[in-house]
């Protein structure tokens, strides 16, 4: 059984290794940068599995020496490959396996490490890890298994993907009730026209989806302060200076009375439905898979 894997040399986990390390930097030059030693060296360990498979498994692009396609989907069977071995290792040697968990920073802050402590205590042994990633990032580590599991949109989820929904993303719109001292209501439109504005400008979606309603009421929309993300935006909000829209996942801990929240249906035109998503191929490579995306899917409920 498998005489011809054994035939010939050339074949190690070493070198599958390195080629996984280089599919994930992009390049040779990018998986040890500033050092010709390494790269001389994984060039050597490439070209030694590119003759026992009988095909180039990297080529020489310009400057750089990328992964051919079918170097790619050799990197995508070893990476499955040494996960499983892995988790066998960890299993046998009573060690906790981790599993990773990709979202946006608001997501990652008020909705998943709040409620990561039950899921961890169903599962003796497993920890996590959480990574912040822009919904584009998230979907293409799912595809490639670089990631166990992401929190994207809805309609971001690529094909190939198994996915259930978390519920909807709903957006608030709030002003410091210091900000008020000389009026005691305002309307959307008026909200985003007369007061300092703190707006999360960098998620796509949400930015494109504001600039919308604003358009819609004939408004123009300029910021007084432009955050990275909603994180950023619910502390220019806390500072009493700036309102904001945030989502109402985020309001939990502020204080009654803080801030006066504008009502409007036009505000629906930016609600979310979010998926939880994870690869197929991790329920056969990875014990214990299966039962945790369940978990995570009633613990993770909006």
């Amino acid at each position: 059984m498998f005489e011809a894997l054994f035939s010939e040399r050339g074949l190690s986990l070493d070198r599958l290794k390195v080629l996984i390390e280089v599919r994930d930097a992009g390049s040779i030059a990018q998986a040890a940068p500033g050092d010709p030693i390494r790269q001389s060296q994984y060039s050597r360990q490439l070209r030694e599995l590119s003759e026992f498979f009988g095909c180039e498994v990297a080529r020489r692009r310009g400057k750089l020496l990328k992964l051919t396609e079918q170097g790619e989907r050799l990197a995508e069977l070893a990476r499955e490959h040494l996960r499983s071995l892995e988790d066998f290792r960890a299993e046998c040697r009573e060690e906790n396996v981790a599993f990773t968990l990709g979202a946006g920073d608001s997501l990652i802050q008020w909705l998943v490490i709040p409620r990561l402590g039950k899921i961890i205590d169903a599962f003796p042994g497993v920890h996590f890890a959480t990574t912040n990633l822009r919904t584009n990032e998230i979907v293409q580590q799912l595809t490639e298994c670089r990631l166990d599991f992401g929190i994207i949109r809805k309609n971001a989820v690529a094909q190939g993907l198994k996915s259930v929904s978390l519920g909807v993303v709903r957006y608030t719109a709030l002003v410091p009730a210091g900000l008020l001292t000389k009026r005691k209501k305002v309307i959307l439109r008026e909200f985003l026209s007369e007061l300092p504005l703190a707006t999360q400008t960098t998620d796509g979606q949400f930015t494109s989806g504001l600039r919308d309603l604003a358009k819609s009421l004939s408004v123009s929309l300029v910021p007084a302060l432009s955050c990275q993300s909603f994180p950023q935006t619910m502390a220019a909000l806390r500072s009493g200076r700036f309102a904001a829209i945030v989502p109402e996942i985020a309001t939990q801990d502020l204080a009654t009375g803080f801030a006066h929240r504008v009502d409007d249906p036009a505000l629906r035109q930016l609600d979310r439905e979010a998926m939880l998503a994870w690869n197929p191929r991790l329920v056969r490579v990875r014990p214990n898979a299966a039962k945790i995306a369940a978990k995570l899917q009633s613990s993770l409920v909006i």
